[in-house]
């Protein structure tokens, strides 16, 4: 059905982290503070986007300073770029 794979959820290096990080704060924002808390929900998502964004960029510094392509990549996009991904789900909670 999927001839070239392109189609799939994917990820290289350490990009899974790109939404493990949200999904982990997301959790524990939750067994903190409760499912119904858009305040403690609104909260993580800012935190999380930092962390993603942040982690993304340090990881893949050294490759793109030896001139190569980014190892650590989700959806075929670096993984910083996920942070933007977690800024619009922000964005939908008001």
């Amino acid at each position: 059905m999927f001839s070239d794979g392109g189609e799939m959820i994917t990820w290289r290096g350490l990009g899974f982290l790109g939404f493990m990080i949200p999904l982990s704060l997301f959790g524990l924002s939750s067994v903190l503070f409760g499912y119904q808390s858009m305040p403690a929900m609104r909260f993580e998502m800012i935190v999380a986007a930092i962390l993603v964004w942040v982690l993304g960029r340090r990881v893949n510094r050294v490759a793109l300073e030896d001139g190569g392509e980014q190892p650590h990549q989700e959806f075929g996009f670096p993984m910083q770029w996920c942070a933007l991904l977690v800024l619009a789900g922000f964005a939908l909670t008001f």
